[in-house]
């Protein structure tokens, strides 16, 4: 690899600006292309930095001054844009979630692997500075009984507003940070049962989503999702996480603070130290994998497992039964 990396970026989104506002102060890389399927969005990104435009992802790929890519787009184009990387030999970033589908998930992975292609999969939810000091303070409350994940989200759907549109992927791929904190803590799923529904519906799209579920994990360990996206004024708990154990219960709040409770009831402050800069976190991991240091913040291995759940949940959903899942 050159010592300056020329990167491609898909998409000209919210995520792909972040993107290119964090590789712009690094002195290792350049973006050489931005591809968008709206070429006026690609141009207002690329040419203040003196990168190439286009409306052709696949062209972008291709190009010889790229060596390695960054898909930003939404998430129907992830999996066939990770793939053409791959196929190219070209190391990809892609952001959650990896596919829409457990099955090219893993073949993506499988692709990946037996090409000796860096495949890195963006789970900043992991990097957050309330789920590390989440994470860390799960021993002190002992094994694990219970877990749940409440969360209302109440917005105007903008039609740019992808998160609106079952187009884009059963809710928990969609949000394929929450899967993913609940295996960060409590590990494989073994069964998972619920229900989904959606009102006013036009199309693919939807004013309000509503998500139970019910899961199980270790031995006897239970867990409940209850998530709601809204475009209506409706309140209710805002991305609540709460792990009740042996000794105590953990909750974390509003992506910001952390609870402690032991069993006597009292409670405490877990001390959550400021972060910022997690895209800019996440581009290095990728990068230190292309150069082959350093240890990945999220294995591909804990991306699948997530997807997983994901998937699980989708076919429990779909079928209305219990859907069981084997050990690896």
């Amino acid at each position: 690899m050159p010592t300056v990396l020329g990167i491609a970026i898909l998409g000209s989104g919210r995520v792909a600006r972040a993107r290119l506002r964090e590789l712009h102060e690094r002195y290792d890389t350049r973006v050489a292309v931005v591809a968008s399927h709206d070429f006026n969005r690609a141009y207002e990104l690329a040419f203040p930095i003196a990168a190439a435009a286009t409306e052709d992802w696949e062209e972008a790929i291709a190009r010889p001054d790229v060596d390695a890519v960054m898909v930003c787009s939404t998430n129907p184009h992830h999996a066939r844009m990770a793939q053409a990387a791959i196929a190219a030999g070209k190391p990809v970033s892609v952001d959650y979630p990896l596919a829409l589908t457990l099955a090219d998930a893993e073949q993506l992975v499988e692709q990946a692997r037996a090409r000796g292609v860096v495949l890195h999969v963006e789970h900043i939810e992991l990097l957050s500075a309330w789920f590390e000091a989440f994470r860390k303070a799960l021993p002190r409350i002992g094994r694990i009984h219970h877990i749940t994940w409440n969360n209302l989200s109440s917005r105007p759907a903008t039609p740019e507003d992808w998160t609106f549109d079952r187009a884009h992927g059963f809710s928990l791929f969609q949000q394929a940070s929450v899967p993913s904190r609940i295996v960060a803590c409590v590990g494989q799923i073994t069964w998972i049962e619920g229900e989904e529904t959606f009102s006013d519906e036009q199309g693919t799209r939807f004013g309000r989503r509503a998500t139970h579920l019910r899961f199980g994990f270790g031995a006897e360990g239970r867990g409940d999702i209850n998530d709601v996206l809204t475009r209506h004024e409706e309140t209710g708990p805002a991305a609540e996480l709460q792990a009740v154990g042996e000794s105590g219960t953990l909750i974390g709040r509003q992506h910001r603070e952390v609870w402690y409770t032991n069993p006597e009831g009292a409670t405490e402050s877990v001390p959550v130290m400021p972060r910022s800069g997690l895209f800019a976190h996440d581009i290095a991991a990728f990068l230190d994998a292309i150069a082959g240091r350093g240890t990945p913040y999220v294995s591909l291995d804990h991306v699948l497992e997530a997807l997983r759940f994901a998937d699980a949940a989708e076919r429990a959903v779909k079928s209305g039964q219990r859907v069981t899942l084997t050990s690896d």
